[in-house]
């Protein structure tokens, strides 16, 4: 099987962030407590021209600066959202035109906060059907506005967009050493956007942290048995942390210690699908992802989704 390499990593956060002070009101009032148990005091809220194609194409290019590739040369280029669906037409088009990918074949993946890995695991099997050299996988979400306004999930959601550029045959970047998709179908109902336009949860808190941790630990597994590894040849999880109670039961079912896991959820909030590539720039740049290191990165998403990447920084 021919490397596949990820050579450069970009994000974008909106200009305004929202600390816990200067959210819009909320209906019933919420303890300082209450706040501290959520677990986000700050979070990008995006507004006028902060579109999701906006926001895709400026994480793009950042990642595709990173990677000394120009827009021009890539092959393929796949966009997540889920926030701000349209029938016709997509906006992975107008993403590309953004940025001027002309030669790219360019769509949408939706797969819910998945939907950046499985976009992922789509550009390898290209890559491996020797289809593709370079390609952009890129989440962009506006979850604000997803949730009820002046409501508590007001406090969990933010903004953002994170992007990589994979190329075949590249020795070069981080190596992506597998993946792993997987959906089950039974749990389809148990979250959903209302006519309203907004997140509804048809489980109580219990269940969701449930399956989300049990989809958590069953891509863990599947990822690393494969490879013949362990979760003591990982160096750092970086997973999609949906809220404050999913990660805490996160660590809590891989017995893992916290300080194994890396995320920016406290400064950025439920950014779905755009969770991880933002959390991976940020620490990448911070330089405490380190070549060599191991990275595991599972999520989850409505539907039911779950999805996990393993790579090693280059």
């Amino acid at each position: 099987m021919e490397r596949v390499s990820i050579t450069g990593v970009g994000s974008y956060l909106p200009k305004k962030s929202l600390d816990n002070t200067t959210l819009p009101p909320l209906d019933k009032p919420v303890s300082d407590e209450d706040k501290a148990r959520v677990g986000v005091f700050a979070r990008g809220w995006a507004e006028g021209e902060e579109t999701i194609p906006f926001m895709a194409a400026e994480a793009a290019r950042r990642a595709l600066e990173k990677a000394n590739v120009a827009a021009e040369d890539l092959d393929m280029l796949v966009l997540s959202n889920w926030t701000q669906r349209r029938y016709l037409p997509d906006f992975a088009p107008k993403v590309q035109a953004l940025l001027g990918a002309h030669r790219a074949f360019a769509y949408d993946v939706g797969c819910a906060c998945a939907g950046f890995v499985y976009g992922v695991g789509m550009v390898h099997g290209f890559m491996q059907a020797q289809r593709v050299r370079r390609a952009l996988v890129v989440a962009a979400e506006t979850t604000s506005q997803r949730g009820r306004p002046a409501s508590k999930s007001t406090l969990v959601f933010g903004d953002g967009a994170g992007a990589f550029v994979l190329e075949r045959g590249s020795d070069r970047g981080a190596t992506l050493v597998d993946f792993e998709l997987a959906t089950d179908g039974r749990h389809f109902e148990a979250m959903e956007i209302n006519d309203a336009g907004h997140v509804v949860t048809h489980i109580d808190q219990k269940q969701l942290i449930h399956l989300a941790t049990k989809s958590f630990a069953d891509m863990t597994k599947a990822v690393l048995d494969r490879n013949g590894l362990s979760l003591k040849d990982v160096r750092w999880i970086v997973p999609h942390s949906g809220t404050a109670g999913v990660q805490a039961a996160l660590l809590k079912t891989l017995d893992v210690p916290a300080d194994k896991v890396l995320t920016n959820f406290a400064t950025v909030g439920n950014t779905s699908s755009a969770a991880i590539p933002i959390a991976l720039d940020h620490f990448l740049r911070q330089g405490t992802i380190k070549p060599g290191d191991l990275v595991l990165s599972p999520t989850t998403g409505s539907g039911w989704y779950a999805a996990a990447m393993l790579y090693r920084a280059g």
